[in-house]
């Protein structure tokens, strides 16, 4: 499962390679606007502003929203005097159909129990069942709670459930602004990941969630100390959203395309039936999803009012005059199915059973940036095959193939099993497929563009022969992502601090570098920050953004409204390039932070990234 890479044997062959992938050769290198001359953005998972930041206390000069500030805990992470902002409540019954918006009913009295859902036994490699975590009491107040207070920051045994992060869900915890933030828990213990989830998935009156989406790392107490340092040092968001309401899969597209993943199979534009939405309660629950889940539906009609669970977000839209985005007949993609090539480049399967999306013609910022001749890398952790025999599971995963596979067949035949299984599933363990948007492009994937999908290995060295292109995307592996359950902060943490560490020992790389660091989505958890709803797909909850550089504005929060097509922004700024799209969220305008910093007055509006630089010294 080598990625094999085009090797360039001739000036013809390079040229016609060139030609084919649809770059333009300029006549002289681009001069960026800025003194950036090497991006690197990076990419972990799972985790929203409030979850990370919740607690950090900014330089006295500097204003930050966040649980602290707003009294809602207190330094040491008990709860403040505006605690009852927070309450979770349950809705009043909804009838037949999705509501985005339910009414508010009574609070609970204390959070439900968290729960283990899948947490990763890195010994056994095996995934925990959705069972109490008994580490948490069972009465837990109900609010936002210091996660480490019952689980230690930085132990082995540190990750901690992993709450639903899907597009209908949270269309419902946030009511699309999340002006009011009372129903996360409640979405959450109602619905999981709804039906289509598999044998052993999540079922009326079982949802496999509790009380662990509100959860808060405290930095006030020592938690996420480097991630804490990067921001006293460097520069923060507090208002950076995630630009799809949902998950991994929909988020990774965005950064890559400022736009939604469409169905297109061959002409065909309408998915299998079971890959649509049903966001509709099941007969007899109170709001369990009819067609919802990972091997269930994924796909909605939006611009069909008529079809589950659109009317109810489409008002909501009107209400704000909003555009949905949504044009007629067409199928969006707004939760995890897997890419639609292998890591090789080959195809994938499309059928009902099989939960792959088509290829896609959407334009992606590596397309752009090749056809201004400005040189770009994806990097995703698991691609070289030294990402992968190098990694501290590959012989743990060998030992258990070595085990399985009979000692009668004959030698080199039996090893070379062995290491071919092993090799797959530790690739397959540590690659983040849905994160490697590039490889869902036909006009990438089919292309000499397909060279520039890359590896961690590859990164690295060419931080060690400052061989960098000017824009690099990096995706860790997925014990390092941060992702709850597999991964934690601290994991994501260590990573960050390697690869900055890294770049800052080679000082003619850093003098011009900017390290933009990020995660994918706020993953299920709570978070206070407004959103803007930018049209039918978002935006969803604050998620951290940090901009590390020596142009970075030293200690400063940034309150400018920023979402994925931000980072976009900043590289077409910097780069000269046009948006990628006449619909990508490249094209809306700039903030007009008057008279609130955090809510455009221009709205629908992102920023461009700028502000958290000083490029005048």
């Amino acid at each position: 499962m080598n990625l094999k890479f085009f090797e360039k044997t001739s000036l013809i062959i390079a040229i016609s390679a060139a030609l084919s992938s649809g770059a333009v050769f300029a006549d002289a290198p681009i001069t960026p606007a800025t003194p950036i001359e090497h991006v690197i953005v990076v990419i972990g998972e799972n985790v929203t502003f409030d979850t990370l930041y919740g607690a950090y206390k900014p330089a006295k000069t500097q204003k930050i929203r966040n649980l602290l500030s707003r009294g809602i805990i207190k330094a040491d992470g008990l709860p403040g005097f505006h605690y009852a902002t927070a309450l979770q409540r349950q809705a009043t019954k909804l009838k037949t159909e999705y509501n985005a918006k339910p009414a508010l009913g009574a609070p609970y009295s204390s959070l439900p129990q968290p729960l283990r859902t899948g947490i990763l036994d890195p010994a056994t490699l095996s995934f925990s069942a959705a069972t109490p975590d008994t580490r948490f009491p069972s009465d837990l107040p109900n609010g936002p709670f210091q996660i480490t207070k019952y689980v230690p920051y930085g132990s082995p045994l540190s990750a901690t459930g992993d709450p639903v992060h899907r597009f209908f869900q949270m269309w419902q915890q946030t009511g699309g602004n999340n002006a009011n933030h009372s129903l996360f828990t409640w979405v959450a213990t109602t619905t999981g990941t709804g039906g289509d989830n598999g044998v052993d998935g999540p079922k009326p009156g079982d949802s496999q969630q509790g009380g662990e989406l509100m959860g808060f790392f405290n930095m006030s107490q020592g938690d996420a100390p480097y991630f804490k340092a990067l921001a006293d040092n460097y520069a923060l968001s507090d208002n950076t959203h995630q630009s799809i309401m949902g998950g991994t899969g929909a988020n990774f597209f965005a950064i890559a395309t400022g736009d939604v993943a469409v169905y297109n199979n061959a002409g065909i534009l309408t998915p299998p039936a079971n890959q649509i939405e049903n966001p509709n309660p099941k007969l007899g629950t109170e709001n369990f999803f009819s067609q919802d889940g990972y091997q269930g539906g994924s796909y909605v009609n939006c611009a069909d009012a008529s079809q589950p669970g659109v009317k109810s977000i489409l008002n909501i839209l009107k209400k704000s005059g909003r555009a949905s985005k949504c044009e007629n007949g067409k199928f969006y993609l707004v939760n995890n199915y897997d890419t639609p090539y292998n890591i090789d480049g080959t195809a994938k399967t499309l059928a009902a059973d099989k939960f792959v999306y088509p290829p896609q013609t959407i334009p992606t910022i590596g397309e752009a940036l090749s056809n201004k001749g400005v040189s770009w890398k994806w990097y995703t952790a698991g691609r070289d095959a030294e990402d992968v025999l190098n990694d501290e599971i590959y012989p743990l995963i060998h030992y258990a193939v070595n085990n399985q596979v009979p000692s009668y067949i004959p030698e080199p035949t039996r090893t070379a099993i062995v290491n071919g299984q092993t090799y797959n599933l530790t690739q397959g363990a540590i690659y983040n497929a849905i994160g490697d948007p590039h490889n869902a492009s036909s006009n990438v994937v089919n292309t000499a563009l397909r060279n520039n999908l890359k590896g961690m290995k590859t990164f690295l060295d060419d931080v060690s022969n400052e061989t960098l292109p000017a824009v690099s995307f990096v995706v860790p592996k997925n014990l390092s992502s941060g992702h709850p359950g597999y991964s934690a902060p601290v994991a994501y943490e260590a990573f960050i601090g390697d690869l900055v560490t890294k770049v800052q020992a080679k000082p003619a790389l850093w003098a011009n570098t900017a390290i933009i660091i990020t995660t994918d989505e706020g993953g299920g958890y709570f978070d206070i920050g407004n959103i803007q709803n930018l049209d039918f797909f978002g935006d969803g909850p604050r998620i951290p953004l940090l901009v590390v550089s020596p142009y970075a504005k030293k200690g400063h929060v940034d309150h400018v409204y920023h979402d994925h097509a931000s980072i976009l922004k900043f590289i077409e700024y910097n780069w000269g390039l046009s948006p990628l799209s006449a619909r990508s969220r490249d094209n809306l305008p700039n903030p007009v932070t008057v008279p609130n910093v955090y809510i455009p007055s221009n709205q629908p509006a992102i920023g461009d990234l700028t502000s958290m630089f000083n490029f005048t010294k």
